[in-house]
C-alpha cells in the first residue's frame, strides 16, 4: 500500500497537465465510502454497501477480540454501533495487559482484524468466480462476432442505429463468425474495413437486444474524424471501440491467475470503470450479453446478478478495509503493528537500551512515517487545488 501511494504521488508530479484538466481531477469525494456522494458508489448501491460494510466491520472488530480472548487478555467491552442498521462494531482490550504482553502476541492481535478481511476477500472471490461467474457463458452472438462500446455521434455507423452492445456480425461479406476468438474476429473486422474506400456502401449484419438486423452503411472518409493527411481516403464507419466481452468473462472466472496481475486490476477497479467509462459487466445492461447454465440457471436472473453484485461489494469493501488498515500509520492496526516492529528491531540493535528511550524513538519514527503516509493519502485530492 505504502509502494502504491508514492507511485501515484510521483505520477501526479509527473503529469503535464491545464488548469482546467486538473479541475476535473477526482476530489475529496472520492475517499468517502458513502453511496451518492462518492461518484463511484452510485446511490442504487446502497444495500450492497451497507451488507459489504457491516461484514467488514464486524469481522475486522469481532477477530481483534477473539484474538484477544485466545492470548489469555482480558476484553473490557466489546460490542456494535446500530444506526437503524448496524453499522460498526468495537473492541476495548485491556491497555495495561497489551502493553505488558510480548510484542508477537500483541502484533497478532492487532493483525487479527486486516487477516480477517482478507479472509473474507478469498471467499467472496471464490464464491463469485467458481460458484457463481462459472455458470456465465456469452449469448451465441457474442461468440460470433464483436461487441461494439462506443459510437461516434452522426457517423455512419450511428445513422443505421449501431449503438454500444449491438454486436458486429459481418461486413463487406466477411463473416466474423468464421474466426474462433474476439482477437481474430477484432482483427477480421478491421481487415475488411481497410479494403473499403470511403464514401463506399456495404452490407453490415449485426445484433442488438435480441433482434438481428441486416442493413447497407455508407462509410465516411477517416480524416474527416482524425484530420490526419494519412487517413485521407481511408473508410470509417463512427465505431470506436470495442467489447472483449469473452476476455473479461474469463477474468471474472478467475481473476487471481487469468492475466495477472492486469486481471486482478481489472476486477478490482469495475467501480471506477463504471463511473469513468460507462461499463461494468456485473450490471445491466451489460449482464444481457450473458446467459446462466447450470444449476444456477434455475434462478431468476435479477436474483442471480443480486447476488453476484453483493458478493462483488463484499471483497471491494473487505479488501479497502483489510489494505486501508495496514498502512504503518496510527491509529490503524498498521500504524500499531509498525511500531512493534520499529520496538522489535531498535531491542535487538541496541540491546540494554532503557524503556524510556526505546519509547522515545519509537514515537518519533512512527509519528513521522504517519505523517508521510497521511501527506500521501491526502495528496490525490489536494492536487487538483495547488
Amino acid at each position: 500500500m505504502v509502494i502504491i501511494f508514492v507511485w501515484q504521488f510521483s505520477w501526479l508530479l509527473g503529469l503535464d497537465i491545464t488548469a482546467e484538466q486538473k479541475a476535473e481531477l477526482p476530489g475529496p469525494e472520492f475517499a468517502l465510502v458513502l453511496p451518492g456522494i462518492n461518484p463511484i458508489i452510485p446511490l442504487e448501491y446502497l444495500f450492497y454497501v451497507i451488507l459489504a460494510f457491516i461484514i467488514a466491520i464486524i469481522v475486522h472488530e469481532f477477530s481483534h477480540g477473539i484474538l484477544t480472548y485466545a492470548s489469555d487478555l482480558k476484553v473490557k467491552t466489546m460490542g456494535l454501533i446500530y444506526l437503524i442498521v448496524p453499522m460498526g462494531a468495537f473492541v476495548e482490550p485491556d491497555e495495561e495487559q497489551l502493553k505488558k504482553t510480548t510484542i508477537a502476541k500483541r502484533m497478532r492481535i492487532f493483525a487479527a482484524g486486516p487477516i480477517a478481511n482478507f479472509v473474507v476477500v478469498l471467499i467472496t472471490i471464490m464464491l463469485f468466480s467458481f460458484v457463481f461467474m462459472s455458470s456465465v457463458e456469452p449469448i451465441q452472438p457474442i461468440k460470433e462476432g464483436v461487441t461494439v462500446f462506443e459510437v461516434i455521434e452522426n457517423s455512419p455507423a450511428d445513422k443505421i442505429s449501431i449503438t454500444k452492445r449491438s454486436v458486429i456480425l459481418s461486413i463487406n461479406e466477411t463473416e466474423l463468425s468464421d474466426y474462433e476468438n474476439f482477437d481474430s474476429r477484432f482483427l477480421a473486422f478491421s481487415q475488411a474495413i481497410s479494403q473499403i474506400n470511403s464514401n463506399d456502401t456495404v452490407n453490415i449484419s449485426y445484433y442488438y437486444n435480441g433482434k438481428y438486423y441486416d442493413k447497407n452503411i455508407t462509410v465516411d472518409d477517416k480524416y474527416n474524424y482524425t484530420g490526419n493527411i494519412t487517413d485521407i481516403g481511408k473508410a470509417f464507419t463512427g465505431i470506436y471501440s470495442f467489447i472483449p466481452i469473452e476476455s473479461h468473462l474469463e477474468i471474472l472466472k478467475n481473476p487471481i491467475t487469468t492475466s495477472f496481475p492486469d486481471g486482478f486490476l481489472f476486477f478490482f477497479v469495475l467501480p471506477i470503470t463504471s463511473y469513468f467509462e460507462g461499463y461494468n459487466p456485473i450490471v445491466s445492461p451489460f449482464t444481457d450479453s450473458y446467459e446462466i447454465n447450470g444449476p444456477l440457471g434455475a434462478l431468476p436472473a435479477g436474483f442471480f446478478w443480486f447476488i453476484v453484485n453483493a458478493l462483488y461489494w463484499v471483497f471491494w469493501l473487505n479488501l479497502m478495509v483489510g489494505l486501508f488498515n495496514v498502512l504503518p500509520m496510527g491509529p490503524l492496526d498498521g500504524g500499531y503493528l509498525f511500531k512493534d516492529l520499529i520496538r522489535g528491531l531498535v531491542k535487538k540493535i541496541k540491546k540494554g537500551i532503557s524503556e524510556e528511550k526505546l519509547e522515545k524513538i519509537v514515537k518519533n519514527v512512527s509519528l513521522v512515517i504517519s505523517l508521510t503516509i497521511l501527506f500521501l493519502i491526502l495528496f490525490p485530492f489536494l492536487f487538483k487545488y495547488i
